[in-house]
């Protein structure tokens, strides 16, 4: 019984993980390094994810996971080898971000 309710919540968590899709933001991203970009893509995360996960009862690890996978999304879609290597250098925590 236990590990039918720990394989379930998994699934759920899993399944909120996945890049925010509810709402979207537009991150500006011309002329700016990959150091600024990766924290305004991070800062929009945090906000699109809070709205989508705030009031579910495992907000608390569903809103990190939901920032680390939205943060790795945009940065494969921007497709800027320097962007790339900067994100993978500095892995998102998920750590609250200012909203």
């Amino acid at each position: 019984m236990i590990r039918s309710i720990v394989l379930a919540a998994s699934a759920i968590v899993l399944a909120a993980a996945a890049p925010a899709s509810a709402a979207e933001m537009r991150v500006q991203v011309a002329g700016k390094p990959a150091a600024e970009v990766r924290a305004d893509i991070v800062k929009a995360a945090s906000t699109v994810c809070w709205k989508d996960v705030r009031g579910e009862a495992m907000a608390g690890y569903l809103y990190p996971a939901c920032i680390r996978a939205s943060v790795n999304d945009a940065v494969a879609k921007l497709n800027s080898p320097a962007l790339t290597a900067y994100n993978a250098a500095n892995p998102a925590t998920g750590a609250v971000v200012s909203r």
